[in-house]
């Protein structure tokens, strides 16, 4: 399985913390990108890796805190790339609450996230958001990020 790495734009996550004791906490994020159905020629590496409808990608993030205090309470907050639709109960994170956003990051909610209409008659019916509809995952570290500590956040999608 090829592995792409890459450092992330700022504006990609949200990262938030409060710092506890002495020091300076500071979290790097890095995020691996894999085709998880790569052909036979892929992965073989006589082929180009592409990507075609109904192919599924993974996604590894790595929250690491570079700095030297004590990271407490992190969030990280991933927007779906474009192109992809997020595969219901891909996301995980060890010792993480994970929320989803259909409303490009403005409010979270536990899955599955939630929004109302209004039939004929007026009356609001409250129902699931399909997996389309997702636009950001975010995961609320519940442990303090000690320096050099790592958290591996994973979630996988599927191209349109």
């Amino acid at each position: 399985m090829k592995t792409k790495t890459f450092s992330l734009i700022v504006m990609a996550f949200a990262v938030t913390s409060q710092v506890l004791a002495q020091g300076t906490p500071k979290l790097e994020l890095t995020v691996a990108e894999a085709k998880v159905n790569l052909t036979r020629a892929e992965k073989s590496g006589r082929a180009k890796i592409m990507y075609k409808p109904g192919d599924v990608i993974h996604y590894t993030i790595t929250a690491q805190n570079v700095g030297d205090g004590v990271m407490t309470s992190p969030v990280v907050t991933d927007p779906i790339p474009a192109g992809v639709v997020y595969v219901p109960m891909s996301a995980k994170g060890e010792d993480t609450i994970i929320t989803f956003s259909i409303n490009s990051g403005i409010t979270y909610q536990n899955w599955p996230p939630t929004y109302t209409v209004k039939d004929a008659d007026g009356k609001e019916i409250v129902k699931n958001a399909p997996p389309e509809m997702i636009s950001h995952i975010r995961w609320e570290l519940q442990k303090p990020l000690a320096p050099n500590e790592k958290k591996i956040l994973e979630f996988d999608v599927k191209v349109k």
